[in-house]
């Protein structure tokens, strides 16, 4: 009876370990597609309005309570309170407020680069690359969705056969 329970609650562990594998890819899309929502409402905004981008900053970092408009928030109060750059203040924000999440290096490179140009260069050089950063953006997104789709079942499936697996060994 001990060992039949032992056996059951081990399949069910190895199998929650792949559903929170899987569950670390499905983060992944979340948090970029956040990202990418904040980029486009900025462009935007940018586009239509021309405001200097402290002024934006304030108006539309309230929007959404995400990772990516924290972000936005935290980078124009460090702004407005330091006399720093947006590039060292955007990487450090970004660093800080994407600690731990479920991104790749390249995910971190693509949420690090508007600090190097907001608010730095002219309306047309800015428009240049945030359409350079949407379309790698959405490539990144394409890829994590491509990711989760053959791998998420596959972790979750793996660890329920790993589990099973054991289980019989243990038998």
């Amino acid at each position: 009876m001990v060992k039949g329970l032992l056996i059951i609650c081990f399949v069910a562990a190895c199998g929650l370990l792949g559903s929170v594998k899987a569950w670390e890819l499905k983060e992944r899309i979340v948090l970029l597609e956040d990202f990418q929502k904040m980029i486009l409402l900025l462009k935007g905004k940018m586009n239509y309005l021309r405001e200097p981008i402290t002024t934006m900053i304030d108006a539309e970092a309230k929007k959404d309570n995400s990772r990516a408009f924290n972000l936005l928030d935290e980078a124009g109060t460090a702004l407005r309170e330091k006399n720093a750059e947006m590039d060292r203040i955007w990487v450090q924000k970004a660093s800080e407020i994407y600690k731990g999440a479920y991104l790749t290096e390249d995910d971190m490179e693509l949420i690090i680069y508007p600090g190097k140009f907001l608010g730095q260069t002219d309306w047309e050089n800015q428009q240049a690359r945030f359409d350079f950063l949407e379309k790698r953006l959405q490539q990144q997104i394409d890829s994590a969705r491509q990711d989760y789709r053959v791998k998420g079942p596959l972790y979750r499936k793996i660890g329920f056969f790993a589990g099973g697996l054991v289980s019989i060994i243990f038998i």
